[in-house]
């Protein structure tokens, strides 16, 4: 029996073009719900089977690509008030 769950992500624009290569490779349904007032984020819906180990694993990698954008983001910033 499969578990479906479904997981809200706030996607970084610039993140969206790695998070929908693996929506697609690991065939993940989705939904786009919206975007933040400045389009910096993406709103997004992701199902997924809980028992589908390789699903849960593009889950977690698209967790981390939108981690590391935002990490990559704040020092991007910090390097701007250095200056």
């Amino acid at each position: 029996m499969k578990t479906i769950k479904v997981k809200e992500l706030e996607v970084p624009t610039g993140a969206m073009p790695e998070v929908v290569d693996i929506l697609i490779d690991n065939d993940l349904d989705n939904s786009l719900t919206g975007t933040d007032d400045d389009h910096d984020f993406i709103y997004l819906e992701v199902s997924y089977d809980k028992d589908d180990d390789d699903q849960k694993a593009a889950i977690h990698e698209i967790e981390d690509i939108i981690a590391d954008y935002e990490d990559d983001d704040e020092e991007g910033d910090n390097d701007k008030k250095g200056d």
